[in-house]
């Protein structure tokens, strides 16, 4: 959280970042600007890391789908293999026959 805060017994002012020292300016004006404009930009970054965040999770699942697909082609080759398979000595059975 931000916070205006004294600097010490001098006439400076401090923003702090709960304990951490943001900066130290000379008018409490000044302060309190810096302390609007650091908090505005704060939910800048938030939406970026959910951006980015959504982003992973969208290319994680393409990467499932992609080998989803990749496992239903193998199955579908095999199926058709098998299916040659089991036509070919019915044709062979045809032609000896005729």
């Amino acid at each position: 959280m931000l916070r205006v805060a004294r600097y010490g017994k001098s006439r400076y002012w401090a923003v702090w970042d709960d304990q951490e020292l943001v900066a130290v300016v000379v008018y409490k004006k000044g302060a309190t600007e810096l302390v609007r404009r650091l908090a505005a930009q704060a939910p800048a970054a938030t939406d970026a890391a959910a951006q980015a965040a959504a982003v992973e999770a969208a290319v994680r699942q393409a990467q499932e789908l992609a080998a989803q697909a990749r496992a239903l082609a193998r199955q579908a080759q095999a199926a058709a293999q098998a299916a040659r398979a089991r036509a070919q000595p019915a044709r062979e059975a045809g032609a000896a026959g005729g």
